[in-house]
This record gives structure tokens, C-alpha cells and sequence, in this order.
């Protein structure tokens, strides 16, 4: 399976395979081999191993990788060129040591995406040159981010010559939901390993005792050892040591006898010394396990040589270096070690790491940590938090955020009582912080919750502050009350001059009504923010408060703000050199241009993002680049191109698992079908792994989407058992940055389904915002035309004629003046059919110009369901036209024909000679092309049905 998982590698089909199997089965030597023939091949093979213990830094394993790569490339250039060094060095420091070390307070979670993009160029980069093999030992080991990171990593791949292999136990928890979805993957392939036949079983005894064994001693081994390569070589050197007159133990299947039966064969030094070299870790150097264990130089070499001949240790990297020769090995000494001198040893091991290495502790900064914590039971409670802490926030700087926060909340736990109120307090927040960026929120809050008690005995408001703006405002309702209500209390306490600090207090306080009507006084406060801001110079501060009034002005009457708000920010952002402000500004415009129905705008700030975002790098920012371009070409009528920019835009985010690549997907694809008649477009609102009910989950706007798109596809029984669970018009409460887009798909949908009076209270919801275009007042996924458009149907419906000629007549001019093709189409047919339904002098003859023109277009854009609506609408225009031909006589002569009367009956019914009925038969036959009284007849029954327009 590898050899063939490598070959697809080698002809740029990316692979990712999955090794897993008992401990001891060979997974690790299995690849090594392997390993050997890819290198042969002349692929760049790069190691890296995980480990059980938490001493390691974040993202080990990576640096490993990067450091393996770097040997062989000058992957520095490949950083530069791609402009992502920074990115990097948070991983692997001493790799890209020329670039500047990143801040950890401004972590965000698109750092992370940045951080794991960056790593996935980079080695794409490198297999542009020379295949690439990347080997993950002991991946049941890795912590969480690293985990994320394959993950991510593995699901950029598309054409690229890599080859991925993770190899994990099967006997250990882990992460083993990481591990399983990376196994899910359409590149990832499982190799699952089972212990080795008799055959195998004796080859391996013979290859250590020189002979072959008889078939019964072959089969008792093979049961003992179930196959287990490992177990297997444990056996074979206890009956080469029994055979060479030495002391034999009977050998069992486990790991501590094994083991035991060779540490009882070495001196006591060189046992206390592999006893040491166990609490290091299982790759050690000779100089600390010498400093732990007391030993003299000459001794240490003397112990581990004698380690090395027993097989239990084995050289490794630099001079001086060693490991055990399987983590089993190490696993085993450490387990049968008595806790006194576990907690001794780490004890040793602490401060050996900190007076050797005290002022470039780099990654031992975990090691110390981790020995620490194991030695506090002893005492030194209040060493081991601190070291915790310290560790903590280099993994923050790292963006190992699940890392910072086990490490934060293990600080407060090993501190305890050692640690006084402010301190804890403080520790607990930097664990929120943690917990919240690595998406645990449920516990970030309850931290919070923690911290905000502990600084409410303390009277420190400013504490209660900094709990209340650690939460982001997502996640559950009570998360937004409990900030709300922390904000609130801040708000009470804090003192006047900590005007920064207040006016981050009240954006967040703001952010908390994102999604729902806002008071007086939610209105006030993100003015009051923004002047408080503003006195302070903070321009952090000012671009939050900047955002918390945008927050506010969603709605269409803040649409001229918004377009102040995006100016400022705009200002602020250049001012500041900061590209991220920048790039909300754009964003902010986009959304403004959109409602504003001014395209070009529109187009004009999709490049400045663009610019701004490869500023900012990484998914989420490129993902917005694609996904305005995408509303864009909705909003032209461009609709290949909008699907082209959506599958980019979902492909970048792919990698991420960010939910937002499928509510835009459904988003989009809603749009397009909405004119091009794409049944997949309800499809797409089943997104992967949501569940079956997910439009009531994300509310409001994506149950009327889902019943829009129904309507659309004619599927009218669908559509109003969806409607009709929004309620009455009358009771919806629409998100404030959706208001347009609500009421115009309600009216679409009420029209659609004959409700009349649903109907009539959307008109007039919607009537208020005439001059707006339907779109929404944040994050666009939406462009629908000019608000006349959505009124024009329902006045029409309500027979209000003249008033819906004038405004789809206002709609189809917007339309034409900003590029909004599709809509322009579907304006001129809507003002057609309702000409059509007045039925005044001329309206006839201009609905026919209409549709002409209509039709032309339809074609031309693809928009099928409008053409075939148009052509619909023409036919019943011909209809019209061939009934008015016929003399008032010839049509009561007509009617009385298709009742099945004679011209005898006829003429008798309207007193006249039955030859002169007989010749109004034959005229009416003529003026309508038709053969016979039975074609009439059903003439005369088709245009009864038609004649209602």
C-alpha cells in the first residue's frame, strides 16, 4: 500500500495514508524501510515524532519537519518569496531566525489559519522541486494544534507530489476524532497492521539465534507473542541469553517484564542512569541525564554504551544524543519507577534545564514546565505555576492555543493556595483567551465566569473588564448575556479616566446586540464608544468602537453611516498601517455599495480589498476576496463566473472546517438559482454534517432563503410548509442586517403562494425603503435587485396597477444604470405581465416591446425559468390579439359552438337565419386558422382558461 500510495505521489496525485496498528507491531519499522526505498527514488523524506509526555513545545512534530526540509532546501527562500517567514517562525524559531518574532497578545484565530496555510505553501513549494515523503511518528501523541495542522495540510493538497504518512496506535485514546476525520479524507488511505504469522515468526527468531527453530517452538512463540514483532525479539534474546550460559527469565507478553528481564541484567548504574534518562524524555542528551542522575562524564558514557550493547538505547541526532530504541522501552522504565524518585528526578531534571539553560531556554521552556508540575507534589507549588504560565504564552505565541490553555489551567491547579486572588485571576483569563481562540467556548465561558467572581471580592473592575472582553460574541445566548452583563458591571465600577479600557467595554457591550434590535441606549453607548475612543488615541480601541457602530447601523436606515463608518476606518487603517482595519473597511463599503445598488462601487473596493487582504493573509482573508467577486457576478448576471469564484472561495476555507463555506455555498447557489432554475440549490442546504433541521438553526433568514429557493423551483406545497413557520408577517422580527432581504423574500414567497394579506403587510413593511437594493447590511452573500422590484410584484398582486408599473418601471431603469442584468430581465417581465393585467390603450403593445427585449436577454444569460415565463406570457399576448379580431357576433357565435350547439341551434338561440350562423362559423374558422367546429371548440375552452392576465 505504501509503495502505491507513492507512485500516485510521484505522478502528482497526493496521498495520505494512515499507519496504525498494537504497540509493537512494526508501524515505525515498516515505514523506516520504506523510508529507505522512497530516499532511493530520490524523494526528500522528513521525520517527525510526538511524544507522550507534555514537555514538548506545540506543533513539535512541524518543527521536526521544518528542520529536516531545511537541511536539504533553502526553504528560508521559499518563506521569503512567499511571504509567510513571519508565520513560520512561530512554529520553528530557529529555522527562520531572520524573521521577527510575532506578538502573542494579537493572536486571532485567522492567525492560525495563516500559520497552518503557511506550512501547506511552503511544503507545496518544496515538492515542486523534489517529491516529498512526510512521516508523523506516533501521531496518537500529538497534541491537538499539531493534529490540526495535518489535518489542514492534508486536505490542501490537490496536485502535488507529497506523501503523507501518520503512523498511530490503535490501543490509544488521543485524539483519535482528529485521526478519524483525517482517515475520512478523500486522499487518505488506512494501513492497519496485525501481528505476523508462524512463517514470519520464525524468520524473526532465526535472524537473532542463527538457527532455525522446529515448527512447535516456531507456533508456542507465535501464541505467546500473538505475532507482535516486538514481543517476538524480546523472546529471541531470552533464549540467546539462555543458550550464551547467562541468567534466563521466562519472558512474557507484557511490556514492564520484557523490559524488566533485560534492566535485571545491568549494572545498577547504568539503571539509575536509563531511570533518568526516561524522566528526560525518550531522546536525550548525555550531559543532562549525567547533571539528573549525579554521574560523572566518564560514567555516563560507560552506562549508555552498556545500554546500547543491551539494545534498550541507540544514537540519535547530534554527538552525544541517544534515544530509547521504542517508546515502549521508556515507557516501561518510567512506569516501574517508585513515586519518591519519580518526583525526585523531575525535581533534578527542572533545575538541571533551568541553570543550564536559563537564558536560552527555547523549546526546554515545555520540559521545565512539565518537570516542574510533576516534582510540585514535593513543594514548589507556586515554581510550577509559574512556569506553566510562561509556557502558556509561548504557546499562545505559537498559536497552540489548546496547549496555552491546558498549560494555563494547570497553573491554577498546581498553584493552588500558593497562588493569591490576583494572580489566579489573571491566570484564569489568559486560560479563557485560550480556550475561547481554540473554539471551546463552553469552557472559556465558565473560566471567565470564574475570573470575573474572584475580581468581584477583589473590587478590581478593571478585571471584570478584561473577563467580559475575553469571550467572542458568538456561541450560545447565555455567553452573549453573561458578557453582556459583565460589560455592564465593568461599566458601573471602572473609573472615569480609563477611557480606552471603557470604550473597549462598551463596543463589546455593543457586539452583544449584533443580531437583534437595538435600544436608545445600545445606539448611544456605540457613539459614546467611538468619543471615548477618540480621547484616548488607542487605535485599537477606535477601530472596536468603529465596528461596534457598524454593528448598530446594519439596518437600512444606517446606510449612509455605514459609508461614513468604512471611510473612517479606512482612515484609521492607513494611518495605522494596519491591513486588517483596512480590509474591514472595504468589506464595510462592499456591503453599503451593494444595498446602495451601485455596482461599480462595488467592483472598485473588491480590488482594494484584494489588496489589503494579501496583506493580512491567509483563509479568511482570501476567502473574502472570492466571495465578494462571487456576489459581484450574481449581481451582473455573470453566473459561471459566480460559481467559479464560489467553489474558490469554498476551497480556501476547506481546509479550515469554518462553517461559513456552507452558508455562503447555499447562499450562492440560492441566487443563481433563483434565475437559472438549479435544483441542486436546495440540495446545497443540506450541508455536510449538519443536521437534517439546520435552516431552523440558523434562524430566520435560513428558513425564508430555504422557502425562496422552493418557490423558485415551483415546488409550492414545500415551499409553504417552510413559510408558514415563520408565522404572521406582522409578528417577525428579522435580524437588523437581513430586514431588506426578509421582507422582499417574503413577498416573493406570500405572492407565489396566492396570501393575499401576507401580501399586503410586506408592501407595506417594505415600502419604507424604496431607493434600497436588497442586499444585507453585513458579510454580503446576497444581491436581489432594487426594492421597487420586490414592491412592483406585490402591488401587482394586490391589483394595485399603476402604483406596480411605476415602480417596477423605476426598477428596470436602476437595473440598466448599474449593470444588474438579471434583474433588469426579470424587471421588464414583471412590468410586462402587470401591463398586461391593467389591459389600458398600449399597454398591449408595450408588453409585447418588453418581453421581446426580455427574451433576448434571458437567452443570452442563460436564465431559462424567465424565458420560458416570457414565452408563457407571449403566447397569452397572441391570444389576446386573435380574440379582439373577432366581431362581438362572432364571439357569442364561438361560445355557443364550443357548447356543442348546431348552427341550426346557434342561429335559433340568437335569432338569426341558420345560414347566417352557418357563415359566422365559417368567418370565425378563417380569422383563426382553424379546420373544423371541434378545433373551435377547444379554441373557445383554451381561451376561457387564458383570458385572466
Amino acid at each position: 500500500m505504501l509503495a502505491e500510495s507513492f507512485e500516485d505521489a510521484l505522478s502528482g496525485r497526493p496521498r495520505v495514508v494512515l499507519c496504525q496498528g498494537e504497540p509493537g507491531i512494526g508501524k515505525t519499522r515498516l515505514v523506516d524501510e520504506f523510508t529507505r526505498e522512497a530516499t532511493a527514488a530520490g524523494a526528500l523524506c522528513v521525520w517527525g515524532l510526538a511524544t507522550e509526555s507534555f514537555a514538548t513545545p506545540p506543533h513539535w512534530e512541524w518543527w521536526q519537519i521544518l528542520r529536516a526540509v531545511a537541511a536539504e532546501v533553502d526553504v528560508e527562500r521559499i518563506a521569503r518569496e512567499l511571504q509567510v517567514e513571519t508565520d513560520l517562525a512561530r512554529i520553528a524559531p530557529d529555522v527562520f531566525s531572520s524573521a521577527c518574532s510575532p506578538d502573542a497578545g494579537a493572536a486571532s484565530p485567522d492567525d492560525r489559519f495563516r500559520q497552518f496555510d503557511a506550512v501547506a505553501r511552503v511544503l507545496r513549494e518544496v515538492a515542486r522541486v523534489r517529491p516529498l515523503l512526510v512521516v508523523i511518528d506516533d501521531a496518537h501523541w500529538s497534541d491537538k494544534p499539531a493534529l490540526l495542522l495535518l489535518h489542514h495540510v492534508a486536505r490542501s493538497l490537490i496536485d502535488d507530489r507529497i506523501l503523507i504518512v501518520a503512523i498511530a496506535r490503535v490501543t490509544e485514546q488521543g485524539h483519535r476524532d482528529t485521526l478519524g476525520r483525517l482517515a475520512q479524507e478523500p486522499l487518505a488511505t488506512t494501513l492497519d497492521l496485525h501481528g505476523l504469522p508462524a512463517v514470519a515468526v520464525g524468520r524473526q527468531l532465526a535472524s537473532v539465534l542463527g538457527e532455525n527453530l522446529d515448527d512447535g517452538a516456531v507456533t508456542e512463540v507465535q501464541a505467546l507473542t500473538a505475532g507482535n514483532p516486538f514481543f517476538v525479539g524480546e523472546v529471541a534474546r531470552a533464549m540467546a541469553d539462555a543458550r550464551s550460559g547467562r541468567r534466563f527469565i521466562a519472558v512474557t507478553p507484557t511490556v514492564r517484564a520484557a523490559i524488566a528481564d533485560r534492566l535485571a541484567r545491568l549494572s545498577p548504574g547504568c539503571v539509575a542512569f536509563l531511570e533518568g534518562a526516561a524522566i528526560v524524555g525518550r531522546e536525550f542528551e548525555l550531559t543532562t541525564v549525567a547533571d539528573v542522575t549525579s554521574a560523572s562524564a566518564d560514567k555516563a558514557l560507560g552506562f549508555v554504551a552498556e545500554a546500547t550493547e543491551a539494545g534498550l538505547v541507540e544514537p540519535h541526532g547530534v554527538s552525544h544524543s541517544h534515544r530509547f530504541v521504542h517508546a515502549l522501552v521508556r515507557d516501561a522504565i518510567v512506569a516501574r519507577l517508585e513515586p519518591d524518585q519519580s518526583l525526585a528526578l523531575h525535581r533534578r531534571a527542572a533545575e538541571s534545564i533551568e541553570r543550564r539553560y536559563a537564558h536560552a531556554l527555547g523549546p526546554r521552556l515545555f520540559d521545565l514546565a512539565s518537570h516542574w508540575v510533576e516534582a510540585s507534589i514535593a513543594g514548589d507549588a507556586a515554581t510550577a505555576a509559574r512556569w506553566s504560565v510562561r509556557a502558556g504564552e509561548e504557546a499562545m505565541r505559537q498559536l497552540a492555543y489548546e496547549d496555552a490553555a491546558r498549560l494555563f489551567c494547570q497553573a491554577v491547579r498546581v498553584g493552588g493556595p500558593d497562588l493569591d486572588a490576583v494572580e489566579r485571576c489573571r491566570i484564569l483569563l489568559l486560560a479563557g483567551r485560550g480556550l475561547d481562540l481554540s473554539g471551546n467556548l463552553d469552557d472559556s465561558l465558565e473560566v471567565c465566569v470564574d475570573a470575573a467572581a474572584i475580581a468581584r471580592e477583589l473590587g478590581r473592575p478593571e478585571l471584570i473588564a478584561e473577563a467580559a472582553l475575553v469571550m467572542a460574541v458568538v456561541g450560545t445566548m447565555r455567553s452573549v448575556l453573561v458578557t453582556r452583563q459583565l460589560c455592564e458591571e465593568a461599566l458601573a465600577a471602572l473609573p472615569a479616566d480609563a477611557v480606552a479600557l471603557r470604550s473597549h467595554v462598551m463596543a463589546r457591550f455593543v457586539e452583544t446586540y449584533a443580531f437583534v434590535s437595538q435600544s436608545d441606549r445600545v445606539r448611544e453607548t456605540s457613539q459614546q464608544a467611538i468619543r471615548l475612543a477618540e480621547q484616548s488615541g488607542d487605535h485599537r480601541a477606535i477601530a472596536a468602537s468603529l465596528r461596534a457602530r457598524q454593528v448598530v447601523c446594519v439596518t437600512p436606515e444606517g446606510l449612509s453611516e455605514r459609508i461614513e463608518l468604512a471611510e473612517r476606518a479606512l482612515a484609521l487603517g492607513r494611518e495605522s498601517l494596519d491591513p486588517q482595519i483596512e480590509m474591514w473597511a472595504h468589506l464595510w463599503r462592499i456591503d453599503s455599495g451593494l444595498e446602495e445598488g451601485d455596482l461599480g462601487v462595488v467592483a472598485d473596493s473588491i480590488e482594494m480589498l484584494a489588496v489589503a487582504a494579501h496583506k493580512v493573509r491567509g483563509p479568511i482573508a482570501l476567502f473574502e476576496i472570492a466571495r465578494c467577486r462571487a456576489v459581484l457576478a450574481q449581481a451582473h448576471g455573470r453566473f459561471d463566473d459566480a460559481r467559479r469564484f464560489e467553489a474558490e472561495a469554498f476551497a480556501i476555507l476547506d481546509p479550515t472546517d469554518h462553517d461559513v463555506r456552507f452558508t455562503f455555498r447555499s447562499a450562492l447557489s440560492m441566487n443563481v438559482a433563483h434565475h437559472v432554475g438549479d435544483d441542486t440549490a436546495i440540495a446545497s442546504f443540506d450541508y455536510a454534517g449538519a443536521p437534517p433541521d439546520h435552516a431552523d438553526a440558523i434562524g430566520f433568514i435560513g428558513q425564508i432563503a430555504l422557502a425562496r429557493t422552493l418557490v423558485s423551483a415551483e415546488r409550492y406545497e414545500d415551499a409553504a410548509a417552510v413559510y408558514q413557520r415563520l408565522g404572521p408577517p406582522r409578528s417577525w422580527a428579522p435580524p437588523p442586517h437581513v430586514v431588506l432581504c426578509g421582507y422582499a423574500f417574503g413577498l416573493g414567497i406570500a405572492s407565489a403562494l396566492s396570501a393575499s394579506d401576507d401580501v399586503a403587510v410586506l408592501y407595506e413593511l417594505l415600502s419604507p425603503h424604496r431607493g434600497h437594493h436588497v442586499a444585507s447590511g453585513t458579510s454580503a452573500m446576497v444581491y436581489f435587485g432594487p426594492v421597487e422590484l420586490w414592491l412592483g410584484i406585490g402591488a401587482s398582486h394586490l391589483g394595485r396597477f399603476d402604483d406596480a408599473i411605476a415602480d417596477l418601471e423605476h426598477a428596470e431603469r436602476a437595473c440598466a444604470e448599474n449593470g444588474a442584468s438579471a434583474f433588469r430581465v426579470e424587471s421588464q417581465y414583471e412590468l410586462a405581465r402587470t401591463l398586461v393585467s391593467r389591459n389600458q390603450p398600449g399597454d398591449a403593445e408595450r408588453a409585447r416591446l418588453l418581453l421581446g427585449e426580455a427574451r433576448v436577454r434571458a437567452v443570452a444569460l442563460g436564465m431559462r425559468p424567465i424565458q420560458e415565463k416570457v414565452d408563457a406570457l407571449r403566447r397569452r399576448l397572441d391570444v389576446v390579439d386573435t380574440t379582439r379580431a373577432l366581431t362581438r357576433r362572432e364571439h357569442e357565435v364561438a361560445k355557443l359552438v364550443s357548447e356543442g350547439l348546431t348552427n341550426r341551434q346557434v342561429a335559433e338561440r340568437l335569432v338569426i337565419a341558420e345560414r347566417t350562423a352557418e357563415n359566422h362559423v365559417q368567418h370565425i374558422l378563417t380569422k383563426l386558422g382553424l379546420s373544423n367546429r371541434s378545433q373551435l371548440a377547444v379554441w373557445a375552452a383554451t381561451k376561457d382558461e387564458q383570458q385572466p392576465l
